[in-house]
Order: C-alpha cells, then structure tokens, then sequence
C-alpha cells in the first residue's frame, strides 16, 4: 500500500514525523506566528492538525504515471 520510491510518500512521512516531534515537544498553543529575519514561523496546534492531514494523504496516495 505504502510505496516508498513515490516522493510523495517520502514527503507524507517527513510530515508526520514534524508532526509527532512537535506533539513530543509540548506544542499546546492553537497558532503561534513569529516574524524574524528570516521570514514567518508558523507553529501551534492548528497548523501541526494541517500537516498531520497533508502527511497522511500524501502518504498514502498513489502518484500518476
């Protein structure tokens, strides 16, 4: 079912391990916005659901061609 040479899989994986590391690490707030330097930093529970999502589909969908 998982086929690990679509690169979609392997970005759907990256996803859900960002997301369970920022559950580990106590991520309680809803949306956290930091504004630096470098550009926006995007945190907090909301956005971790999101990724959690978009992990999960792209792991398991099957790319075309």
């Amino acid at each position: 079912m998982i086929n690990l040479k679509e690169t979609s899989t392997k970005t759907g994986l990256l996803l859900l391990g960002s997301v369970a590391a920022g559950l580990i690490t106590g991520n309680s707030e809803l949306v956290q916005v930091t504004i630096g330097e470098n550009g926006a930093q995007i945190g907090g529970l909301i956005p971790t659901i999101a990724a959690a999502l978009i992990g999960l589909f792209d792991t398991v969908r099957k790319e075309q061609g």
